[in-house]
C-alpha cells in the first residue's frame, strides 16, 4: 500500500518499459527506470502520485516543472513499494 512518506521503485513509466523511438531526450522519463523515490503526494485528480526521485533529474538533463526538485507525477501500477 501507497502512503505519503513511502519508498518506491519506478519499474515502468506510463505503462512501458521502452521509450518510443522518437522520444526527446529531455522527456525521456524510462531512464529511471530502476531509480527510487519518496512518495510526496497522493492520487491526483489523473491518478498520479507524485514521486521525489533520489536522482537529479536536471543533471540528467530531463525536464522536471513539478512543485519540488526531482518529482514527478507518476502512475501507482509503474511503482513498487521498497520494504
Amino acid at each position: 500500500m501507497m502512503n505519503l512518506g513511502s519508498k518506491v521503485k519506478l519499474v515502468s513509466f506510463n505503462g512501458d518499459s521502452l521509450s518510443p523511438q522518437d522520444c526527446d531526450p529531455a522527456e525521456n522519463y524510462w531512464r529511471l527506470i530502476g531509480a527510487y523515490g519518496t512518495i510526496e503526494e497522493l492520487e491526483n485528480s489523473r491518478g498520479r502520485v507524485l514521486v521525489r526521485f533520489e536522482r537529479n533529474l536536471s543533471e540528467m538533463g530531463l525536464h522536471c516543472h513539478n512543485p519540488s526538485p526531482n518529482s514527478l507525477y507518476i502512475l501507482p501500477s509503474d511503482l513498487e513499494v521498497r520494504s
